[in-house]
C-alpha cells in the first residue's frame, strides 16, 4: 500500500508515523514545503484523552516514513497522482491532506504589519523588536495572549473586539484572573522566565515561491519559549482597547518616530513600530476548491466520520479539514494542536483500514480537550466549559494560583475550566465521560477538604 501525506505540521506527521504502526509493510511518504517536519515530544498522558505535550521543528531524516520536500502544485484524483512544482509525480494508493492554515493576517500588503504562524515568523518579529519602542497587537486568542504576556521592554497596545481579554479560550471571570495575576505586585506572576525554556534545535525554511516564502507548519503551544521578545524601551507598558477592531493601517512619514498609524473604530489612532496580527487562521484549501467539497463557513475540506474527503482515497486531517459532524455535545472543533494530534493518529487508523470495516470515531471525539500555557498557567479546558442559557457554574479562586470553573446542567458536569497546578483534570475528564450524578455533593465538589477522586472511586 503506498501511502502520500501532504503537510510536515503536527497532524501530517503524526499520520505518517502512526500509519506505520498500523501497517507495518506500507510505503509511507511525507511532502512537505519546509525542510523541517514538527514532531511532538515529552507527551504525557493526563487522563484518557487529555494530553499534554511540546512541539518542536526536527529534521526529517532518520524517520520511519520516506521525506520529500517540495511544493505541491496539482492533484489529479482520478489518476490518483500528486505533482510538485519541479515536475515530479507521485503515485498514491491512499492520500492524507494535512497542509494545515495560513494566519489571517490583517491588511497584510503593508510593511511592519507580521503575523505569528511558524518559527520562521517569531525569528522575524524577534528581529524587528530588537528596535521596536511600541508594538500594537490585535486578537484576542492564544497567540495574541501569549504574545502579551512574553513580550518584555516595549509599550503594547493591545486592541480586541471583546470586553473581556482571551475570550476565545476563557469567561470574564477566568479573563479577570489571568489579567490580575499580570498585573499582579508579585513580579513572578507575570514573567515568562518562569516558564521554562525549552532548548531545541532551529532550522530554517528554504523553499521559496515567487511571491515569498513558504509558511511553515503551526508553531507548538510553547511558540514563545527559546525567543528573546525584547523591544528597546526601559519597561514594559501595557495598554489594551476593548471593544474595538482596527479600521485602517498606514505607513508614517519618514520624519516620523513611529513606521505605523492604526486608526480603529473607537476613533482612537495609535503609532506603533510594528502590528502583530493574531486573528486567527485559514485553512490552506485554495488548491482543492475545485475538486473538493469546502466547509462554506470555513473554506476547510468537508470530511466525513472516517475522515474521507468526497474524492475516493482521499482524507484530511488537522487544521486544514472541517468536521461537520458530531459524536457528542461536549465535543467541538477548534484548530488547535491537541486536536492535530488527535486527527492525525484516527485518520492513520481509518486509512489503514479496509473500506469495509468498521471505524467509529474515537474517545478523543466524545469530548473536548486542550492543554495549554496562557500567562505563564497551565490551562486545561474540558467539554463545553463556556457557559451556556440553563447551566450552573461552580468557580474555585485562589488570586495568583488557581482558577476552576465547572459547568453543570442537570446536576453532571458538562464542562471544566482549570488554571493553574488544580490536579483535577483527570477526575473532571471522568466526571465528564461517565456524566456522573453530583447532586449528592452540588458546590461542595469544589471544597478543597474533599477528596473528589477518593469520593467517585
Amino acid at each position: 500500500m503506498r501511502y502520500l501525506v501532504l503537510g510536515g505540521g503536527v497532524a501530517g506527521t503524526t499520520v505518517a508515523e502512526n500509519l506505520h504502526i498500523f501497517d507495518q509493510t506500507a510505503h509511507v511518504t511525507l511532502i512537505s514545503a519546509t525542510e523541517t517536519v514538527k514532531k511532538v515530544t515529552n507527551l504525557e498522558k493526563k487522563g484518557e484523552v487529555i494530553d499534554s505535550f511540546e512541539v518542536i521543528d526536527s529534521s526529517p531524516h532518520h524517520q520511519c516514513y520516506h521525506f520529500i520536500c517540495g511544493l505541491v502544485t496539482k492533484c489529479d484524483f482520478q489518476l490518483q497522482t500528486v505533482t510538485l512544482a519541479d515536475g515530479k509525480t507521485f503515485q498514491y494508493d491512499k492520500l492524507c491532506i494535512a497542509t494545515g492554515a495560513r494566519p489571517n493576517v490583517i491588511f497584510p500588503n503593508i510593511p511592519h504589519v507580521v503575523g505569528i504562524r511558524d518559527t520562521e515568523s517569531v525569528q522575524d518579529l524577534q528581529n524587528r523588536l530588537k528596535t521596536c519602542k511600541h508594538v500594537t497587537v490585535v486578537g484576542n486568542g492564544g497567540i495574541a495572549s501569549e504574545f502579551v504576556f512574553a513580550a518584555k521592554h516595549c509599550q503594547i497596545s493591545w486592541v480586541i473586539k471583546d470586553e473581556t481579554i482571551t475570550s476565545v479560550f476563557v469567561d470574564s471571570v477566568a479573563s479577570k484572573f489571568l489579567l490580575d495575576s499580570m498585573k499582579g505586585e508579585n513580579d513572578s506572576n507575570c514573567n515568562p522566565e518562569r516558564v521554562a525554556v525549552s532548548k531545541r534545535q532551529i532550522y530554517s525554511t528554504v523553499i521559496k515561491q515567487k511571491n515569498g516564502p513558504v509558511l511553515g507548519s503551526a508553531l507548538g503551544p510553547d511558540w514563545y519559549n527559546g525567543f528573546s521578545l525584547d523591544g528597546t524601551s526601559s519597561n514594559k507598558k501595557l495598554e489594551i482597547e476593548y471593544g474595538c477592531q482596527i479600521e485602517n493601517v498606514s505607513t508614517c512619514s519618514d520624519d516620523s518616530d513611529y513606521n505605523l498609524k492604526i486608526e480603529l473604530t473607537n476613533g482612537q489612532a495609535l503609532h506603533s513600530d510594528v502590528l502583530v496580527s493574531a486573528t486567527g487562521v485559514i485553512p490552506n484549501s485554495d488548491l482543492f476548491k475545485d475538486q473538493l467539497n469546502l466547509s462554506e463557513t470555513d473554506q476547510g475540506i468537508i470530511v466525513d466520520k472516517r475522515m474521507r474527503t468526497s474524492a475516493p482515497n482521499v482524507y484530511a486531517a488537522g487544521d486544514i479539514c472541517s468536521i461537520p459532524w458530531k459524536e457528542c455535545e461536549n465535543w467541538k472543533q477548534m484548530r488547535l494542536w491537541t486536536q492535530a494530534l488527535q486527527q492525525g493518529f484516527y485518520t492513520a487508523c481509518s486509512m489503514s483500514a479496509s473500506d469495509d470495516e468498521v471505524i467509529e470515531p474515537d474517545m478523543s471525539f466524545e469530548i473536548f480537550t486542550h492543554s495549554t500555557k496562557l500567562f505563564g498557567y497551565k490551562v486545561i479546558m474540558l467539554g463545553r466549559y463556556q457557559e451556556w442559557e440553563g447551566c450552573r457554574c461552580y468557580f474555585r479562586i485562589s488570586p495568583g494560583l488557581e482558577f476552576v470553573k465547572l459547568v453543570v446542567s442537570n446536576d453532571r458536569i458538562q464542562g471544566a475550566l482549570l488554571i493553574g497546578e488544580t490536579d483535577l483534570e483527570e477526575v473532571m475528564e471522568n466526571l465528564i465521560l461517565n456524566q456522573t450524578d453530583i447532586s449528592q455533593l452540588g458546590e461542595s465538589i469544589l471544597d478543597p477538604n474533599i477528596d473528589i477522586e477518593d469520593y467517585f472511586d
